[in-house]
């Protein structure tokens, strides 16, 4: 049943155009299926589960496909939820096809339950997809668009990670000093806020120097009770007893862990490094679910990722491009590879024609009222 669900999902997916490119490359670009198959479903399919009573508001709204978790209501207490970020769909599949071991420990990962593939969000970048995960809401509606924005209000380009203008040297947050509200820069209410008013407890474990940031800031809102470590060795025993605690209560559970994106923006997608760390990220987490005490029988653990990482062998230096750096109010926002380009007054079609004329094998061009 999973494989065969798990062919049918992607080939939903895959087949799902909702925007053209006039580019040769176009079938490459996987798109984000929003209505039961992406990131922003988990955390409507949380309150369907874990709510004491059916979801009334925005969030429940868009679960993800029935097929996944229809079978599961009025028996779950406890929906943990493990993010391990930067572990994409395919990557998995190709170390599992490589590694009877990883494969092994994927299937009593499973257990009676499926592996499927779900997209992320565009652009699938950290900064834009854990806000979506948390709120249920598509960047759109977040405004939470990329790692790189132009914010009216400061001016300038500003780095949507660490709250400081992109250039120049500023510490992380600089920018509340200057007047911005971390605490209600979202629009949209998150899932911790969401469950809190039913009298559902959010857990999150996350490293230490994470918690507080201003991402953080702006997701876990709402969150009751933080369980923080330092390193990859003591986020398992910190799972373990998290888990523990929260044994046959109702409640929602947040992991996050950023070994696999961290590892793969250093050293590449595919390196042996990468791949060690998918190999022994698997194994110990199968190890901390199994110790005693940490089941219990009215639980779902959701294991999934905030987005995929690819290479990518074609690097631009617009630089190099004068006439398409005239275009430009200021440097591209977004990201490398799904860039905004804030243009001078008139200067739209100039930019499309250079685009057009110089990179059509590699980039495309699509206005904003299309995207």
């Amino acid at each position: 049943m999973s494989d065969t669900l798990a062919a049918t999902f992607e080939s939903t997916i895959l087949a799902h155009r909702p925007l053209h490119i006039d580019a040769p490359w176009a079938d490459e670009v996987v798109f984000p299926y929003y209505d039961g198959l992406s990131i922003r479903n988990l955390a409507h399919t949380v309150m369907h589960l874990v709510n004491s009573r059916p979801p009334t508001g925005r969030l429940g709204t868009a679960p993800l496909d029935g097929r996944l978790w229809h079978h599961l209501q009025g028996q779950v207490q406890r929906v943990v939820l493990f993010i391990s970020d930067g572990l994409g769909w395919r990557l998995l599949q190709q170390v599992m096809a490589e590694d009877a071991e990883t494969a092994q420990v994927v299937a009593d990962l499973t257990g009676d339950g499926t592996l499927t593939p779900i997209t992320s969000i565009a652009p699938s970048t950290t900064a834009v997809a854990l806000p979506s995960i948390w709120t249920g809401a598509s960047p759109s509606a977040t405004g939470m668009v990329g790692t790189r924005l132009m914010l009216r209000e400061m001016g300038m380009l500003v780095s949507m990670l660490f709250y400081r203008p992109l250039f120049g040297k500023h510490r992380a947050e600089v920018l509340e000093d200057w007047g911005m509200d971390l605490d209600n820069f979202m629009p949209v209410k998150t899932l911790g806020e969401e469950l809190s008013t039913r009298r559902v407890p959010t857990h999150l474990l996350l490293q230490k120097d994470l918690y507080g940031s201003g991402l953080s800031r702006i997701m876990h809102r709402g969150v009751n009770g933080l369980a923080r470590h330092f390193g990859y060795t003591d986020l398992w025993v910190g799972l373990r007893d998290l888990l523990r605690e929260t044994r046959r209560k109702r409640c929602f559970v947040n992991i996050y862990w950023s070994g696999v994106d961290a590892i793969s923006h250093l050293h590449g997608t595919t390196t042996e490094q990468t791949i060690t760390e998918i190999r022994r990220e698997l194994v110990d987490l199968r190890a901390a679910l199994l110790e005693d005490g940490v089941g219990d029988g009215q639980t779902l653990f959701m294991f999934t990722a905030d987005h995929g990482h690819v290479p990518v062998p074609n690097y631009i230096n617009l630089a190099h491009h004068t006439p398409l750096m005239e275009t430009l109010r200021c440097g591209l926002g977004g990201e490398g590879r799904f860039s905004y380009a804030y243009l001078r007054h008139d200067h739209r079609q100039a930019a499309i024609d250079y685009v057009q004329s110089h990179f059509a094998d590699q980039v495309a061009a699509v206005l904003p009222d299309e995207a």
